[in-house]
C-alpha cells in the first residue's frame, strides 16, 4: 500500500469517526420506532385472532389497502404514529428514555403474565388521587359546571373535546361542526331514556389544557382533574365514559344493519395500569353484547401501551372506566346519532344486568 492509499484511508477513518454518532443515533431511533411499531401489530392481530370477532385488522388506521387511494391514509398514519413515539420519549431524563423506550423488548402479551381477574362487587370504586392532577395548578374553567341528574350512575366526558365528525364541516341542522361532544349528549339523553341517569361534562378540557401551557398529550391529565371532582361529588357514579372518534378512512368507519346507517365503534384498553386484566373483562362483555345486537357494528378491543401510547387513559381510575372510539372524522350526524343509540342500548343492557 503506498503513501497515497494510506492517507485516503486515514482521512476516511475520520470522517466515518465523525459520521458514527449520528448514525448510532439514527439507528436507534429507527430500532426504538420499528421494534415498537411490530410489537402493536403483533398484540393487536393476537387479539383479534383470540376473539374470533374481527372483519378487518384492528390496525385498520394503519394498514388498510382495500383500494388504492388508502395508501395515502397509510403514509399520514405513520407520520402520526411516529410523531406520537417521539414525542412521548423524555430525552431529558435517561433514566425514563431506558425504562420507556425499552419497556417494549417483551414481546409477550400482557395476558400471558398475568392471570384474568374478575372485579368484586366493590372492585370498581374509584381511587383518589392522580399525582398528576394533584401536582398542578388548577386554571380549569369556573364557569361551566357539570351538567346533571339526580342521583347519576353514569358520567360521561370527553379528553378530546375537540375531534369533530364530518370532516369538521358546519352541521346544517347544528349550525356548528358536530363533535364528540355532541356524541356524549346523544349517549347520554338515550340513557335518561331507559332510566339510567348519566352525566356530561360540558367544561372544556381543551380549555383547561391551553390554561396550564400544556401540550395536547396532556389532555388526559386535564380530564382527570374533570373526572375526580365530579367522582367526589356523586357518590352514586359508577360507570365512567370516555368518548373518542377515530381518524381511519370513511370505508373502515361506517357500516349499514337492517338498513340503517352506523359509525362503527371501538373499544380501547390501556394495557399500563395495574387494573388492565379487570376493565378487559368489561369490555369483553361489552363487546360481545354489541357484536351480538349489532352484528359488524364493532370493531373490536384495542389495547395500546409501551412506549409511543399513553397506555393507561385514565382506566387506573376504576375498572368500569371505558374509552370508546365512535366512527371516524368523515361519519354524518346519521350515522353517530345511531351508533349513540347502540352504545345506550349495550350499556343499559350491561348496568341493568349488573
Amino acid at each position: 500500500m503506498n503513501r497515497k492509499q494510506r492517507l485516503r484511508r486515514k482521512r476516511l477513518k475520520k470522517k466515518l469517526n465523525k459520521l458514527t454518532p449520528y448514525l448510532v443515533g439514527v439507528g436507534f431511533v429507527l430500532t426504538l420506532f420499528f421494534t415498537q411499531f411490530f410489537q402493536l401489530f403483533y398484540l393487536n392481530q393476537r387479539n383479534a385472532n383470540d376473539e374470533h370477532r374481527q372483519q378487518e385488522p384492528i390496525l385498520s388506521s394503519i394498514f388498510d389497502f382495500s383500494t388504492a387511494g388508502d395508501i395515502i391514509d397509510v403514509v399520514f398514519n405513520l407520520q402520526e404514529y411516529f410523531k406520537a413515539v417521539m414525542t412521548s420519549l423524555d430525552l431529558n431524563q435517561l433514566y425514563s428514555f431506558i425504562n420507556d423506550g425499552f419497556a417494549f423488548i417483551n414481546m409477550k402479551s400482557p395476558s400471558q403474565n398475568a392471570t384474568a381477574a374478575i372485579p368484586s362487587a366493590e372492585g370498581y370504586r374509584y381511587t383518589y388521587k392522580s399525582k398528576a392532577a394533584e401536582a398542578v395548578p388548577d386554571q380549569a374553567s369556573e364557569t361551566g359546571a357539570t351538567t346533571y341528574t339526580e342521583n347519576p350512575l353514569v358520567y360521561i366526558f370527553n379528553s378530546h373535546d375537540g375531534e369533530l365528525y364530518e370532516d369538521g364541516a358546519v352541521n346544517d341542522s347544528l349550525g356548528r361542526p358536530l363533535s364528540v361532544v355532541d356524541l356524549s349528549y346523544m349517549v347520554a339523553q338515550a340513557l335518561q331514556g331507559k332510566n339510567i341517569n348519566a352525566l356530561v361534562e360540558s367544561r372544556s378540557v381543551a380549555e383547561y389544557v391551553s390554561k396550564n401551557s400544556w401540550n395536547y398529550a396532556s389532555s388526559y391529565k386535564a380530564s382527570r382533574v374533570y373526572l375526580e371532582d365530579t367522582a367526589s361529588q356523586h357518590e352514586t357514579l359508577k360507570y365512567f365514559i370516555d368518548f373518542h372518534r377515530d381518524s381511519v378512512s370513511y370505508a373502515n368507519s361506517a357500516i349499514t344493519i337492517d338498513g340503517k346507517p352506523y359509525a362503527k365503534i371501538m373499544f380501547v384498553l390501556g394495557t399500563d395500569n395495574d387494573r388492565h386484566e379487570e376493565n378487559h373483562q368489561i369490555i369483553k362483555e361489552l363487546d360481545a353484547k354489541l357484536n351480538e345486537k349489532y352484528p359488524g357494528l364493532s370493531r373490536g378491543i384495542r389495547p395500546n401501551g409501551g412506549a409511543g401510547y399513553n397506555g393507561v387513559y385514565n382506566q387506573d381510575f376504576a375498572t368500569t372506566m371505558l374509552l370508546i372510539e365512535v366512527g371516524g372524522e368523515y361519519n354524518t350526524y346519521e350515522e353517530v346519532y345511531n351508533s349513540a343509540q347502540a352504545v345506550a342500548d349495550v350499556l343499559a343492557d350491561y348496568v341493568t344486568g349488573n
